[in-house]
């Protein structure tokens, strides 16, 4: 699911449509002079000039009061708010757009400006100049659709709680790019359609993205479809990124346990699993930008799980 907001103000023509009245007349009182010329029988008008003056008026009033049609341009500078975001633009070959990120973000062999981390910074936001704002909905905090509108800069949202969402979020952003997405999707749907596999015995997989207390990827994720591709079954029986209790890890405890490689380490790990007293569960750090961002390289991940699990054989 994707939203879009255009804030560019609406052209008014009220001055042209004043001068209008005022060329014929009426400026002392420009509503009434109407209502008074149009109310004798059979809505004559009885304006000076007589009826084709009256009927040139309205023709102008019509034109007055058109809406005009929003010039569509093309985003040349782009701030992207979230790390898988900002993949997508690079995949999409926009890199050369971008003019702003989130502070977790990269773009290769560029130094682009930062304009904050969870909470994005309005005033960072304003002073790279965009012309479009991408982001999460997940996450995104409630006031930044009003702020950005206050300022007149349009905001795409792009919504990736599943894997199928990735391809979604891509079309909806070359969209607004004016590119074609082809070439990124067919690359995205090749890499993953090679990690399809089939396994006779499932490895219980549990990805836990903290240890204490415990979170956890659940069910209907983008990382419990990564997990389905590979052929594996994820060890969480609920949906969603949820607080995990103990209880819960010790009565559907994984074979794999994955955790990410910067956030969490090994010692964490060990105290979860001593806490727990589970035995035979293997813990295999991971890559975070990979394993927890639905983005583009998404397929990657779904490759060092295969062979993880085909290790496990």
């Amino acid at each position: 699911m994707t939203q879009i907001s255009s804030t560019q103000p609406r052209r008014q023509r009220r001055g042209f449509c004043l001068d209008v009245f005022d060329l014929l007349g009426a400026r002392a009182s420009r509503p009434q002079y109407l209502a008074k010329s149009c109310s004798r029988a059979g809505g004559t008008p009885a304006l000076p000039g007589g009826r084709r003056l009256f009927l040139a008026l309205v023709t102008l009033l019509a034109a007055c009061t058109a809406k005009e049609p929003a010039p569509k341009q093309t985003p040349h500078r782009i701030v992207t708010l979230a790390p898988n975001v900002t993949e997508m633009v690079i995949a999409l070959g926009a890199a050369d757009r971008i003019a702003g990120t989130d502070d977790f973000s990269a773009v290769p062999n560029r130094n682009v400006p930062r304009v904050g981390g969870i909470q994005p910074n309005l005033e960072k936001i304003v002073a790279v100049r965009p012309d479009l704002v991408i982001a999460n909905a997940a996450g995104l905090p409630p006031t930044l659709g009003r702020a950005l509108a206050a300022v007149h800069i349009p905001l795409l949202v792009v919504t990736n709680e599943r894997l199928d969402d990735i391809t979604k979020s891509m079309t909806s952003i070359a969209k607004a790019l004016g590119i074609d997405s082809k070439p990124a999707l067919d690359t995205l749907h090749a890499s993953l359609a090679h990690q399809l596999r089939t396994r006779r015995n499932p490895t219980r997989v549990m990805l836990a993205v903290w240890t204490d207390p415990l979170y956890v990827a659940g069910r209907n994720t983008f990382a419990d479809d990564l997990i389905t591709l590979c052929g594996a079954r994820n060890a969480v029986q609920v949906d969603g990124w949820p607080s995990y209790s103990l209880e819960s890890f010790v009565a559907h405890p994984p074979d794999l346990l994955l955790y990410p490689n910067h956030s969490v380490t090994p010692e964490a790990v060990k105290a979860l699993l001593a806490r727990a007293g589970t035995k035979n569960v293997v813990a295999i750090p991971v890559d975070e930008n990979l394993f927890t961002r639905p983005g583009p390289r998404v397929g990657e991940a779904g490759g060092i799980l295969n062979g993880i699990l085909d290790g496990q054989r």
